[in-house]
């Protein structure tokens, strides 16, 4: 009877190890349970802010290193307001001549006369009827201007004007130039998919062709429309008081 008793003990001290090894796979499927949870809430959560459907390249602009803001027509600025000679240029972002000057002359242009405080540069929206997406790409402008960085968005649809200017379905490649600037997409997105910029942009169209604009880019001194050929003497000879 004693042995059988031992038998019986020794039988149940062996019990528990079996239950443990019952008990670990639970163990283990429940961690793995937990572990997806938290993956399906960090995806929820990445796949909440909005994306492009076009890749982002990335995107340095060059530095600013004067004030900047809108005028209260709601036009951009860059330079001081105490500049003695004020130029605004009448431009649309499809414009390939527009983009020539922004790419070829714009950058040496502001260093020389904005960044020394001799210039305040204007920014004024002429869209091109003949120009289907001119809109849409001033529209991103100002919205990016919104959160601080339409100087920023200017450079870059300039920079890139071939790839979206011939683009037929734009939004999109607007949309990863707002990513690669680090803007908020969804004050981004809100802000173009209302339309709010377009009367705002046909006025500015009207009121350029009223001031007696007939192509782009062109340019005021001081009150004087000149040409981008001619950019710089006027520039001068304002700052002679000629």
């Amino acid at each position: 009877m004693a042995q059988s008793r031992k038998v019986t003990t020794q039988q149940r001290g062996r019990a528990l190890p079996r239950n443990n090894s019952r008990r670990m796979p639970l163990f283990f499927i429940i961690l793995a349970l937990v572990i997806l949870v938290g993956i399906g809430a960090i995806v929820f959560l990445v796949n909440q802010r909005p994306k492009s459907n076009v890749a982002v390249v990335p995107f340095t602009p060059r530095a600013i290193n004067v004030p900047t803001g809108t005028t209260p027509e709601g036009f951009a600025f860059m330079g001081k307001a105490d500049a003695p000679v004020t130029v605004i240029e009448y431009g649309d972002f499809q414009c390939p001549s527009c983009g020539a000057f922004a790419t070829q002359q714009e950058a040496v242009f502001t260093q020389r006369y904005v960044d020394s405080g001799q210039v305040r540069f204007i920014y004024h929206d002429f869209p091109l009827p003949q120009h289907a997406n001119a809109v849409n790409a001033a529209a991103a402008a100002r919205a990016a201007g919104e959160q601080g960085k339409f100087w920023q968005m200017h450079e870059l649809l300039f920079a890139r004007q071939r790839l979206w200017s011939e683009s037929t379905n734009v939004v999109p490649l607007l949309q990863s130039y707002a990513d690669a600037l680090g803007l908020d997409r969804t004050a981004f997105d809100q802000a173009l998919s209302s339309n709010k910029f377009v009367p705002v942009l046909e006025a500015a169209r009207q009121q350029s062709e009223q001031r007696g604009v007939n192509a782009t880019p062109t340019f005021e001194v001081n009150g004087k429309l000149v040409d981008a050929g001619t950019l710089e003497a006027a520039v001068q000879a304002a700052l002679q008081g000629k």
